[in-house]
């Protein structure tokens, strides 16, 4: 029986001490990645999660940044291909719907996985949530003037209808409405999820009652003058910070940049500086699949924990994996 980990996306899903717990009780390693690079969890579990982490049942990936959310996934699955068995099939747990792209490079990869998609609260809330039109739209369209007028109305009425025809009734004689177009707007009012219907009775939604009679439509003109302002501002920021970035790029000798490219190389492992030096006499040859290239480091550097040395390698920028391929850097070839 293939042996199986989880693999638990942090963003927007903050874990318990008690999922945490039953994670570890039935798995043999837990693997925590968050490409916002945070992590908050309860003072008083700290204790508990320490002690996971130190005998390695709870393992924390490196996630550096990267411009492109496949480039962070890919060292994300870099580092699983080091650390795992071959034939060990990964669980995924996220809240996040672009996880379909590690789940593309895990298959790429050759990895065993399975997708386990969870909502957190507040994707919950939002999805529930009726959408509000805005104020223009409501300026434009004369049967959302209609509701929102009633909904003024109901806001302020100590006993609102709780019948069908009495609603009807009490819609026809505030907008003055024949009881054909009131019946057609009763139905604008259960559409918004502003009134329920169950058969013949009808209930209100507070909450969207509440936001339909807050929309301030008369003091939008005000609202608008203010947001062509802060245009204005930033506008004027746009152009300053055009001026400064023209002043840097004067700047930008080349003697600056290479001081910048060359600041951390006194900081590179020795062994990380064989293994640069031997991959760059293959020239052409080197390998192109990741396996090929941890079976050649293996046999170069048999003392050496390749794992380690592959993730240290994907961590520094000095190789990229792609989901496919072994793209070697630039900063590789310069040493």
């Amino acid at each position: 029986m293939n042996d199986k980990v989880v693999l638990l996306d942090l963003e927007n899903n903050l874990p318990t001490a008690k999922m945490l717990r039953d994670i570890v009780e039935h798995y043999s390693s837990l693997y925590l990645f968050n490409l916002t690079g945070q992590f908050n969890y309860a003072l008083e579990d700290l204790t508990e999660l320490s002690a996971w982490i130190s005998s390695g049942q709870i393992v924390i990936l490196d996630t550096p940044r990267a411009k492109k959310k496949e480039f962070e996934y890919a060292v994300v699955v870099g580092q699983l291909m080091a650390l795992l068995a071959p034939g060990t099939h990964i669980e995924v747990v996220s809240a996040i719907d672009d996880i379909s792209v590690l789940m593309h490079l895990l298959d790429g990869s050759e990895l065993s996985a399975s997708l386990i998609q969870v909502q957190t609260e507040n994707v919950k809330k939002s999805k529930n949530k009726q959408r509000i039109p805005d104020i223009q739209t409501i300026k434009t369209k004369p049967y959302l003037q209609q509701v929102k007028k009633y909904c003024d109305a109901l806001a302020k009425m100590a006993g609102r209808p709780s019948t069908v025809d009495k609603l009807i009734n009490s819609i026809a004689n505030i907008l003055q409405l024949v009881p054909e177009k009131a019946q057609h707007l009763l139905g604008l009012l259960i559409n918004l999820k502003i009134v329920k219907r169950e058969a013949e009775q009808v209930s209100y939604r507070k909450k969207v009652l509440k936001e339909w009679a807050e929309i301030d439509v008369e003091n939008s003109k005000n609202a608008s003058k203010k947001v062509h302002e802060i245009d204005d501002i930033l506008s004027k920021i746009h152009q300053e910070s055009e001026h400064i970035l023209a002043d840097l790029d004067t700047d930008s000798s080349i003697e600056n940049i290479q001081n910048h490219l060359y600041k951390n190389f006194s900081n590179i492992d020795p062994v990380q500086m064989e293994v640069i030096q031997k991959l760059n006499d293959l020239k052409s040859e080197k390998p192109k699949d990741i396996y090929q290239l941890r079976d050649l480091l293996e046999k170069m550097f048999p003392k050496t924990d390749i794992r380690l040395l592959l993730k240290e390698l994907i961590e520094k920028g000095y190789i990229y994996w792609n989901g496919h391929d072994v793209v070697y850097s630039h900063e590789m070839m310069l040493n």
